[in-house]
C-alpha cells in the first residue's frame, strides 16, 4: 500500500474516532536540513496565499536555507478539514486557516466565529495582539493539541445572495452555505435562514446550480472567487470579524529545535501582521471591484440581527468567561 492510499484511507475514517498523533522525536539543539509540508485552499494572487509564501520565504532565509517547504495550494490535497486532520498524522506540517476551524476538536476555538463579538479593527487588534490573545491561543493549544501562530485580520463577513436581504423575514427559507462549524450553523439558524454546511471548494458550483441560494464570507473571498458571477447582492451583515492563523500539530512543533520554534513563531506573527495591514488597504478595493462587476451592496437591519443571535451566549456556556473577557477588551 503506497503512502497516498494509506493517507486517503485514514482520512476516510469517521470524524468521531480519535485521531492518532504522529510519532515525533524530542527537540534537537541544532536545526537540521528539512522540508516541511504546507497545505491551504488559496489560489495565487489571494492575500492568504501571498501571506503564506511570505512566511515560508522568511523562515527559509532565517534558517540559512536549512528549512524548505513543499506547498499544496488551492486545495490540491483536499479540503481544509482534511488538511488539518493530516497535521497529527505527520502528512502536513503547517496549514493556514481561521482559528474557528479547530472547533471540531474543542468548543473554545469557536469563539473566533462568535457573532458580533469583535466590534471592529481596533477591537480585533486589542484582542489578538494583546495579552488576551496570547492566553487564548495557549488555552486553545491545551484543549485541542494544535499550536496556532499569528492572527490575520480577514475583514467582516458579509452575506451574498441572489435575494436582497434587509430584514430577518427576508432570510426565511434562504439555503445558505456555511462552513462546517457549529458556531456558524447555529448563528444562521437563529437568524432564520436554512444553513447548509459545505466545503468551500463546492460553493461556486452549488450556487451556479441553485443547490444553495447564498453564502457568507469576507469581501476578499467573494471577490477573489468571482462569486459575482453567481450572486447579485452583498449584505453588510458584518456578523463575524475573524482571524486567520498558521496551524501546527502541537507535539510536532515542540519537537523542532528551540531556535526553529522561535523563528516559526516570530516570522508567523510578522506575516500575519503584514496580511492585516494589506487587508485594511485592500478591503475598499474589493468592494469597488464587486460594484463594478454589477453587485449591489445592501445595508440590513443590524440591530435586529444582533438581537436575534443574542441567545447564542446561553447555548455555549463553556465560552462565557472568554466571551466576557473579549467583550471587555
Amino acid at each position: 500500500m503506497d503512502r497516498r492510499t494509506l493517507l486517503l484511507g485514514t482520512l476516510a475514517l469517521p470524524l468521531t474516532l480519535p485521531l492518532a498523533r504522529a510519532v515525533v522525536r524530542p527537540a534537537r539543539a541544532e536545526i537540521d536540513e528539512m522540508t516541511l509540508q504546507v497545505a491551504h485552499i488559496y489560489d495565487p494572487g489571494n492575500l492568504w496565499y501571498e501571506a503564506t509564501q511570505r512566511y515560508l520565504d522568511a523562515v527559509t532565509k532565517a534558517t540559512g536555507g536549512k528549512v524548505k517547504f513543499n506547498v499544496a495550494a488551492s486545495g490540491t490535497t483536499g479540503t481544509w478539514q482534511e488538511s488539518i486532520e493530516a497535521l497529527p498524522l505527520g502528512t502536513n506540517d503547517i496549514v493556514i486557516q481561521s482559528v474557528g476551524t479547530l472547533d471540531r476538536y474543542d468548543p473554545l476555538p469557536g469563539i473566533e466565529a462568535f457573532p458580533y463579538l469583535i466590534r471592529d479593527l481596533d477591537h480585533f487588534k486589542k484582542v489578538y495582539y494583546g495579552p488576551i490573545g496570547g492566553e487564548l491561543y495557549g488555552d486553545i493549544e491545551k484543549k485541542t493539541g494544535f499550536k496556532i501562530v499569528g492572527a490575520g485580520y480577514r475583514g467582516a463577513r458579509k452575506l451574498s445572495a441572489n435575494r436582497k436581504v434587509v430584514t430577518l423575514d427576508d432570510l426565511k427559507g434562504l439555503k445558505l452555505r456555511v462552513p462546517p462549524l457549529k458556531m456558524y450553523k447555529r448563528t444562521w439558524e437563529l437568524l432564520g435562514a436554512s444553513p447548509v454546511p459545505m466545503p468551500f471548494l463546492e460553493v461556486f458550483t452549488a450556487l451556479q446550480q441553485g443547490v444553495i441560494d447564498g453564502q457568507e464570507n469576507p469581501l476578499e473571498v467573494i471577490e477573489s472567487k468571482k462569486l459575482d458571477e453567481v450572486q447579485k447582492y452583498v449584505m453588510a451583515t458584518d456578523h463575524v470579524i475573524g482571524a486567520m492563523t498558521f496551524i501546527f500539530d502541537s507535539k510536532r512543533f515542540a519537537s523542532f529545535p528551540p531556535e526553529l520554534q522561535k523563528i516559526l513563531q516570530e516570522e508567523g506573527e510578522k506575516a500575519m501582521l503584514w496580511a492585516t495591514a494589506e487587508m485594511v488597504k485592500q478591503e475598499d478595493s474589493y468592494r469597488q471591484k464587486l460594484k463594478a462587476r454589477g453587485m449591489e451592496f445592501v445595508k440590513p437591519d443590524l440591530p435586529a440581527f444582533r438581537k436575534a443571535v443574542a441567545p447564542i451566549k446561553d447555548e455555549f456556556p463553556e465560552l462565557k468567561s472568554w466571551v466576557e473577557r473579549v467583550q471587555a477588551a
